[in-house]
């Protein structure tokens, strides 16, 4: 495996903090702590890097030496109880760091908040042990590094990528009449387990699996599996997110089980067109904005719109709530060397749900899929 060189990186950010004016970035949010210290970090904690290329790393005692062990990037200092932001501060203050100092507070335009963004309270608690230093939102910085991957990193992406194959093609084995969407997880989470996944990352629960009406939901974006038996002619979802080397994927395609009625044979061919529109829309030099609207016009051909969300995916890396957000409020242009779990959502009460989450990387051509998968509904049964 190409190793990954965590100086550069750092090198890289703190340029980007000079260039701006920046005294240091603060990172909090796991994203920020798995990219720049290259170690399985759960717990709170934070990355401090000076626009003079210093790495200093505030962790959890109590999985302190875990992380030691198993090769942090950056000097490492301990926190107990509820003194993170002390010892942050204190930092700091040993750097002579005046400021501004760069925080993980916000990624404007997205709907979820990344997992380790700062608190309202750990915000004041800041503010308030350095009262003459000015503090400024520092995602955007850290997000512009890691918004293109390298070579190593595109290949930590194929593999979870693969991992999520043979989690769905377990999955989709499974499925039968009878089953429950929880046997289904299982047999999901124990294929990504057995390809080398070492955590489900997903706040819904990790594999997510839906059937008939829990996949029909409107704008219903959730399908935690449940003890709710699969029956024949509905649609299931099986949403599934490995995680391999600190990078993550996301992969989900319909499954029809059984035979479908005309709405749903209808339903099908938006949702298809909706995927494969998408794919094509994935060129250099495109704004995102771009996309989104071809991706629209596209339910709007088959007068299905209401049923269609206008989001089309997120960026993946060290984490999924990260760029490029593929939505209308996004500012970013397509660029070779994204990676993207592509999205198509539909989901029309008393009909059916059909969900796409699609991994694939940019090249100089389009978009290239991370999975032999087609993005094409899979009727079973």
């Amino acid at each position: 495996m190409q190793p990954i060189d965590f100086n550069a990186r750092v090198s890289q950010l703190a340029a980007k903090l000079k260039a701006n004016n920046i005294g240091a970035y603060v990172g909090t949010r796991q994203a920020s702590l798995h990219y720049l210290c290259g170690v399985f970090m759960c717990w709170r904690g934070a990355v401090i890097v000076t626009a003079n290329g210093d790495c200093d790393v505030v962790y959890w005692a109590m999985d302190i030496e875990r992380v030691r062990a198993e090769g942090c990037h950056g000097t490492l200092f301990p926190f107990t109880g509820s003194n993170l932001i002390a010892e942050i501060a204190a930092r700091l203050k040993a750097r002579g760091v005046t400021g501004p100092v760069g925080l993980d507070l916000s990624h404007p335009g997205a709907a979820q908040i990344a997992p380790g963004m700062l608190t309202a309270g750990e915000y004041i608690d800041i503010v308030a042990k350095m009262p003459s230093t000015e503090f400024v939102n520092g995602v955007r910085w850290i997000d512009d590094c890691m918004l293109i991957k390298s070579g190593a990193e595109i290949e930590r992406l194929r593999m979870a990528a693969s991992a999520g194959e043979a989690g769905f093609r377990a999955g989709l084995a499974a499925v039968k009449e009878g089953v429950t969407e929880n046997h289904v997880a299982g047999v999901v989470e124990a294929a990504i387990r057995d390809h080398g996944s070492i955590w489900s990352w997903s706040v819904t629960g990790g594999t997510e699996v839906g059937a008939g009406e829990r996949t029909a939901f409107a704008k219903g974006v959730t399908q935690q599996s449940t003890e709710r038996v699969i029956k024949r002619d509905e649609f299931v979802v099986i949403d599934l997110h490995p995680l391999i080397e600190l990078y993550m994927s996301d992969l989900s395609i319909p499954v029809f089980f059984g035979k479908p009625n005309e709405q749903q044979e209808r339903a099908i061919a938006c949702w298809e067109d909706v995927a494969s529109t998408m794919l094509k829309s994935i060129r250099p030099g495109r704004p995102v904005k771009d996309c989104v609207a071809d991706g629209v016009a596209a339910y709007e051909r088959h007068g299905l719109q209401e049923f269609g969300l206008p989001l089309f995916g997120h960026g993946l890396g060290t984490c999924a709530r990260s760029r490029p957000f593929m939505n209308a409020n996004s500012d970013d242009i397509i660029t070779p060397g994204m990676v993207i779990a592509l999205g198509s959502h539909f989901y029309q009460p008393g009909v059916g749900g059909m969900r796409l989450e699609y991994p694939i990387t940019v090249d100089e051509r389009g978009a290239v899929p991370l999975t032999g998968l087609p993005a094409k509904v899979q009727r079973i049964g």
